[in-house]
């Protein structure tokens, strides 16, 4: 990359050249002004302290204002950024209107009438559930159904965020990829690799009522990562993105404005224990199934696969989805019984994470309800009025990680691991020492890694599964952290009461049917 030309000077004899460096954000700057090199070195653009060093340096060297020089390099910073990937057309939303009417023209009628019926039938949750697994995907019914919605709901006013937790190769990108697959290219955003102004830079209006498919997400939880993760949290909050930046206009630094409209929904995975706690009172933490059983089903069906007894038909019925995605109508939403929800999440009012997990559960609702929307009734205004069902969906998809959110019941791999620590304690013959530290640990359980390790032990003490203390000192120093078990179990827990409780007197009579629920 060379940014040699007058409009990146930041005096008149002062010129940049970049050439990047690997991946990420080192670059090789080369500084020069009339011809002569001042300084030549690598650095990480992508670091404001880097920057900061570099920029004093040319500036002493140069003999021009700190300042013009850390615009500049802010400026090249935000060059340096990769684009996203988009995996269809990049529009704007009135063309992606257009794009749609296009397509649903497009469609074979017989394709386009199956859509219609399966908008229509009212086992529709359940027909989504099998279609998923047609499509590829093994076992992982609730969280595939969650990740289905959380896409559905792009077309609200507030969508959803989900982040799907999970060891290495048990499945959560891949399950993330096959249910994104059942929507419209023109609607997803395929972004491998998000770096922190990328959201910024994406086209204008390109993103609006998106889903935005991430890659896996970093395991560090530094001010670096914090700081990457800055633009998604304001998205998703604020369902826009407003920067003040410096840039050079007609030979002069100028601040200018950069806005992105939204909102988006947004999916992405991640083999940490722990995320960064800014970001996930944002999004719904999801897990993937990583019991024995689980695997057992992954491998019976690649097998029937492989022996041709299982007939490929993930085209067709990406096809099918892809079509009734296109026929759902932006619509807004009432839930009738939003007050009474309030009323039932009140017990948790100590916790201010209870305030992120009422909008997402009126979400969820809302997501339901628009995907149900040729069975809804609606108000003289024509807003869909949610039902009963809408909330047994959002209440069996959603309790358990509300749970988990609000501190009440642990996510499946954390669970294993407190059993795991129990068992480690509670051994006849070679206990584990109390209290214990995250050394003591990782002996024990060598196919866990050191931050995953430090990453369960640091939830379980939020969440009071452990209390944390210190080792004896032994040395010099201060001593390491340790932990001993508090007595509570990790055994699930519903904050959500089923529908029959929600709605006494029959009021879930038209309830949705669901595939079964795994056990606990």
């Amino acid at each position: 990359m060379n940014d040699s030309d007058p409009s990146t000077d930041t005096a008149p004899d002062l010129d940049f050249d970049v050439k990047p460096v690997g991946k990420g954000m080192r670059a090789r700057v080369r500084v020069s002004a009339g011809g002569d090199v001042l300084l030549h070195d690598e650095v990480d653009l992508g670091k404001e302290s880097k920057r900061s060093d570099f920029a004093a340096r040319v500036a002493e060297v140069a003999g021009v204002p700190l300042e013009d020089v850390e615009a500049q390099l802010l400026r090249l910073a935000d060059q340096r950024e990769a684009p996203i990937d988009t995996s269809g057309e990049d529009v704007l939303e009135d063309d992606l209107a257009e794009l749609t009417r296009r397509a649903l023209e497009a469609t074979d009628q017989d394709v386009r009438d199956e859509a219609e019926r399966l908008l229509e039938d009212p086992e529709l949750v359940a027909r989504i559930g099998r279609d998923i697994e047609t499509a590829g995907v093994a076992g992982e019914e609730e969280l595939a159904l969650t990740l289905y919605l959380i896409g559905t709901s792009r077309l609200l006013r507030r969508p959803l965020a989900g982040i799907v937790q999970g060891q290495t190769s048990s499945g959560k990108s891949y399950t993330i990829e096959r249910v994104a697959g059942l929507f419209p290219p023109e609607a997803v955003v395929m972004a491998t690799r998000m770096t922190p102004q990328a959201l910024f830079h994406a086209k204008p209006a390109s993103l609006s009522h998106r889903l935005v498919v991430a890659g896996e997400r970093s395991r560090l939880e530094n001010d670096d990562t914090a700081e990457a993760t800055r633009a998604l949290r304001e998205m998703l909050s604020a369902g826009r993105l407003s920067k003040m930046m410096p840039m050079k206009v007609d030979g002069e630094i100028r601040t200018v404005v950069i806005e992105q409209e939204g909102p988006i929904a947004f999916l992405e995975s991640t083999t940490a224990a722990r995320i960064f706690e800014e970001d996930a009172n944002r999004a719904i933490l999801l897990s993937t199934d990583e019991r024995r059983s689980q695997t057992t089903t992954i491998l019976r069906r690649l097998a029937l696969h492989a022996s041709g007894k299982v007939k490929a038909e993930g085209e067709r019925v990406a096809d099918l989805h892809r079509t009734a995605q296109r026929l759902l109508e932006r619509r807004e939403i009432l839930i009738p019984f939003a007050e009474r929800l309030a009323d039932l999440l009140e017990v948790f009012a100590d916790k201010v994470e209870c305030r992120r997990a009422l909008p997402m559960l009126l979400s969820l609702i809302q997501a339901s309800a628009l995907l149900h929307q040729r069975q809804r009734q609606t108000d003289q205004e024509g807003r869909l009025i949610a039902e009963p069902a809408d909330y047994a969906v959002a209440a069996r998809l959603l309790s358990r990680p509300l749970g988990r959110s609000l501190g009440e019941s642990l996510s499946d791999p954390a669970r294993r691991f407190l059993d795991r620590l129990v068992q480690e304690v509670d051994d006849p013959i070679d206990p584990l020492p109390v209290p214990f530290t995250a050394k003591d640990v990782r002996r024990r359980m060598k196919t866990i890694g050191r931050s995953t390790v430090a990453g369960f032990l640091s939830d379980l003490e939020d969440k009071g599964f452990l209390d944390a203390t210190e080792a004896g000192t032994g040395g010099r120093g201060r001593p390491p952290k340790a932990w001993r078990l508090t007595g509570r179990d990790g055994e699930e827990v519903d904050v959500l009461p089923p529908v029959e409780v929600m709605f006494p007197g029959g009021g879930g009579n038209k309830m949705d049917k669901l595939p079964p629920a795994k056990p606990k």
